[in-house]
């Protein structure tokens, strides 16, 4: 038996009860001193008192002595490879019963735990599991996860004062891993650690280009008229074209996908017909792209433009909804906004392209 992690378990089923170093050695008849020699690794608890320290912390002797820990693993890596699975084909909704069911019976796994944060859209349990991650996990990767999800939900439960608290507790900008591994690195390493700077940095400057204007909130969203956006979406276009050329663009064809389709909807608003079923040509390439990017196994294809060359990609993409992105822009071609493109035979070649495409996403190596 390894005292290290038996200290381990015993202290994170005590937190999970909300039950202090005291309490606990209150109703194992022992001084605290004890619980905490025990936590720590540096003495174990008597044999025959493990059945009533199971029954206080409501765990069993298998679980608290780690007896059949390497079949556990092995049981939570086949969960988390069914979860991935169903997640990059879209089907997010499927893995939030088998993620419940998981943390039910695995509570200790900090993967589980990460993984129902990000799927539940119940705010009060994604906060609640993530503040016993917090109190019981010291892993820095698993500990920023869960604050970075906290924050966001404790922000749309308007606990704005907690969010922030959360917030500040993260590095800044330019103390990251990913600067000062870039900083450090030399030759082939720094050429790989420079090439994954630019991509994090590319993304979120598009996330602060389009998702807060589009998705932010009602003040920001408000400052900005629909010509306006129409620009964003011209300039959030340029910035792809800028880092990435001959249609190198992996899976941010999704992204251009949505930026033309706005594009294609604010011309057809402005009655330029024309320049709305370019957009919508665009979009429904970008849409097919995107697709055929998926299907591609994973590290089979190389990025080409200057500033990636060499990087791999393919497949291992997380996808949003069961249905293709040609899907997704069908179903966005029967809003009202196209309605005066949609007996063009623009409009009609357009569409019939997507519907042979269209349907549920078939990633590789799902």
């Amino acid at each position: 038996m390894n005292p290290e992690t038996i200290g381990k378990n015993i202290r994170d089923a005590r937190r999970r009860k909300e039950m202090t170093q005291a309490v606990l050695a209150g109703r194992m008849n022992v001084t605290e001193s004890a619980i905490s020699q025990w936590e720590n690794g540096r003495t174990l608890p008597d044999p025959t008192i493990i059945p009533d320290l199971c029954a206080i912390l409501d765990v069993s002797a298998d679980w608290l002595l780690s007896v059949n820990a390497e079949k556990r693993a092995k049981e939570i890596e086949a969960i988390m490879k069914r979860v991935d699975a169903l997640s990059r084909n879209g089907c997010r909704k499927e893995t939030l019963p088998i993620l419940e069911d998981a943390y039910l019976h695995y509570p200790e796994s900090n993967e589980i735990a990460r993984a129902l944060m990000g799927t539940t859209e119940d705010l009060d349990r994604k906060m609640a599991i993530g503040e016993r991650l917090l109190a019981e996990c010291t892993e820095s990767g698993y500990r920023a996860s869960a604050m970075q999800q906290m924050i966001y939900a404790y922000r749309d439960k308007g606990n704005l004062s907690r969010a922030e608290e959360l917030a500040r507790q993260m590095p800044g900008l330019w103390t990251t891993s990913d600067v000062f591994l870039t900083h450090i690195a030399k030759g082939e390493k720094y050429r790989k650690q420079a090439q994954n700077l630019r991509f994090q940095l590319l993304n979120l400057l598009y996330e602060a280009m389009h998702y807060g204007i589009v998705y932010g909130d009602d003040e920001t969203e408000a400052s900005y008229n629909d010509d306006e956006r129409a620009q964003v979406a011209q300039k959030c276009v340029a910035l792809f074209e800028l880092f990435f050329e001959d249609g190198d663009y992996t899976f941010h064809h999704g992204s251009l996908e949505e930026e033309y389709l706005d594009l294609a909807a604010w011309h057809a608003r402005k009655g330029e017909l024309e320049d709305a079923l370019d957009c919508l040509g665009k979009a429904a390439d970008h849409a097919l792209s995107f697709i055929e990017y998926t299907e591609s196994e994973p590290g089979s294809y190389h990025h080409t433009s200057l500033l990636f060359r060499g990087a791999a990609g393919g497949g291992d993409v997380g996808l949003g909804s069961e249905q293709n992105s040609a899907s997704d822009v069908l179903d966005r071609m029967k809003k009202p906004d196209f309605d005066s493109l949609s007996e063009t035979p623009a409009f009609r070649e357009i569409k019939a392209r997507l519907e042979a495409a269209a349907g549920p996403w078939h990633v590789a190596g799902t």
